[in-house]
């Protein structure tokens, strides 16, 4: 009979191989699964790039909206129905309004939604903005303190807000999920 020794440095040497070579291998399949991520991202910037999104000046209410797959989609919101009161017992401003979606396909659409109340006998200070947002100008400035919205066809927005002073108005601001203005109207809510 005979009998096979291995000397333990020659299995060490093929472990800390098979190890050196595993490593390796994972090394170069993370770099390019990263670099294929990269390029992705590369090609969805030049796609946004070649497409800007469109100008909302004078409370247009078309948007463009890019999806994944590069289609372009446009939809129009409407706000409907809007009522308001305060109850200064109770220190709140309760509001109700539907939102709507007019395009024919009711494509489902979504964003943020503030409300802005406004009065002359009060400063800028004091005008108080749902959810709680900087006002630069009257105008919130970070889109995505708004509250989410996502609609089909149409819902009802109702709330009720603290308050401590009666106020001339309420302005709506409704941005798309990439920040343009889509939709902006001005309420008188004096009793």
């Amino acid at each position: 009979m005979c009998s096979f020794k291995f000397p333990m440095s020659f299995l060490t040497i093929c472990l800390l191989t098979i190890i050196g070579i595993s490593v390796i291998i994972l090394i170069a399949v993370l770099l390019h699964n990263r670099n294929e991520s990269l390029n992705k991202e590369e090609l969805t910037a030049k796609i946004e790039s070649r497409n800007p999104p469109p100008d909302t000046r004078n409370n247009e209410t078309q948007v463009t909206t890019t999806t994944a797959n590069s289609v372009m989609q446009s939809y129009t919101l409407s706000i409907e129905n809007f009522t308001a009161r305060f109850d200064l017992s109770k220190k709140i401003f309760r509001y109700s309004f539907l939102l709507k979606n007019k395009t024919s396909t009711y494509s489902t659409v979504s964003g943020y939604i503030f409300i802005i109340l406004k009065s002359e006998s009060l400063g800028s200070e004091h005008w108080l903005a749902y959810p709680q947002t900087v006002l630069v100008n009257g105008a919130p400035q970070n889109f995505r303190d708004g509250e989410p919205f996502s609609i089909s066809k149409q819902k009802v927005i109702t709330r009720d807000i603290s308050t401590h002073y009666f106020y001339d108005s309420a302005a709506i601001f409704v941005f798309s999920n990439d920040g343009n203005l889509v939709l902006k109207e001005t309420f008188n809510v004096k009793g």
